[in-house]
């Protein structure tokens, strides 16, 4: 069986500039690669040659031509298909070009990777398109139950008219164990932590306000934000800049995949105040694999990883005061804090990338064998 998986256009792969649908991928091709059995294609833009590599010998990675705008790299990734004739075609996050494929010619079956629901939006697709494509696909692959059930409400999929599977992603825990929390101390110093995207669906704003009333109650916080506002942000950034005057905050800028665990040293709790409904957080699974408490919002699909004890959800996600309370429960309670980060720890075991690449595999065969048509 050859399996073409199409990165979406925009970052490179091995992800040196972030993307957390080529994180993701970075992770799952190699674990493919052992599981699976297949003939594996990766088709992605360019990366520098300094940073090529990372994928193993069993992935052939074909790369765009370096600066292929999103037409351009349609038009490629439609090329190497006609050329390679996969079995199967796996998309990315990326609903639209599924279309182009299909107007070019294609007639492998095809698997859509739903990361979120972003580019099923109207900026991206026109809904009676995005309607049409999950239903024609032979398979759609949901990162959580919470994205499956929006997805089906929002184009109105019974079941029997589209083929949904729910694949959680995984997790390096042998990578992000590399971070050294420690016990926080009742009266502090608290050392907090962001990672991710500086925008505002994030809830930055909301971690600094929390931060501010922390400190006015006379508790020594301290907070590292991880990651860089884009640049259709920055007015935002601006806005950041301005609630976190006089707060002790150290603002980090973006950090390489593989450098982040060591970032996390000494960091008490992850904070993920999520403003709109994450699809499944992530960032939530690698901190807790870090042996690190997250107080995040009880949203989207975070409540799927964040759950038995293992970790902390706050209902109110965009009231500060209610972080602030959280934070505050957890990191002054030192036996409530082992507990929550043993709990974590167990959690996150359960999401390994083994587990991830053999569910696609899976996946993957039901598809070539014939077993789920698409319907139409």
């Amino acid at each position: 069986m050859r399996i073409a998986i199409i990165a979406p256009d925009g970052l490179p792969i091995p992800p040196v500039s972030g993307g957390s649908v080529q994180i993701y991928l970075s992770h799952l091709l190699p674990a493919l690669a052992e599981h699976c059995g297949a003939d594996l294609h990766l088709l992605s833009p360019a990366a520098d040659r300094a940073q090529e590599g990372g994928l193993g010998d069993r992935v052939v990675h074909w790369r765009a031509p370096e600066r292929a705008d999103q037409a351009r790299y349609a038009d490629w990734v439609t090329t190497v298909l006609a050329e390679l004739q996969p079995d199967v075609v796996q998309v990315d996050n990326r609903p639209l070009l599924v279309d182009r494929m299909w107007r070019a010619g294609l007639r492998a079956p095809v698997i859509l990777n739903l990361h979120s629901t972003t580019f099923l939006g109207p900026r991206h697709v026109d809904p009676p398109a995005a309607r049409r494509i999950l239903r024609q696909v032979h398979g759609v692959v949901c990162n959580s139950h919470y994205l499956r059930r929006t997805v089906a409400e929002r184009f109105r999929l019974r079941d029997g008219t589209w083929r949904p599977h729910v694949i959680y992603p995984g997790v390096d825990a042998a990578r992000w164990q590399r971070a050294q929390p420690a016990t926080p101390s009742p009266n502090g110093p608290w050392n907090l932590a962001f990672m991710g995207r500086v925008i505002d669906q994030k809830g930055v704003h909301v971690l600094l306000r929390a931060v501010r009333r922390l400190r006015q109650a006379k508790y020594d916080v301290h907070l590292v934000v991880i990651g860089r506002a884009p640049s259709w942000q920055r007015r935002y950034e601006a806005q950041l800049h301005r609630l976190a005057a006089g707060l002790p905050v150290t603002w980090v800028g973006f950090v390489p995949p593989d450098e982040l665990p060591d970032r996390l040293t000494g960091v008490h709790a992850v904070v993920v105040p999520s403003q709109s409904n994450e699809a499944f957080g992530l960032v939530n699974l690698e901190a807790m694999a870090a042996g690190i408490p997250v107080v995040a919002s009880a949203i989207g699909g975070i409540p799927e990883v964040v759950a038995r004890g293992s970790g902390v959800l706050v209902r109110s996600a965009g009231d500060p005061a209610a972080f602030a309370r959280a934070i505050r429960r957890l990191l002054a309670n030192p036996e409530r804090w082992t507990a929550v980060q043993r709990q974590a720890r167990r959690r996150a075991a359960a999401f390994t990338w083994e587990r991830t690449a053999r569910a696609f595999a899976a996946c993957y065969a039901t598809v070539w064998a014939g077993g789920e048509a698409a319907p139409r």
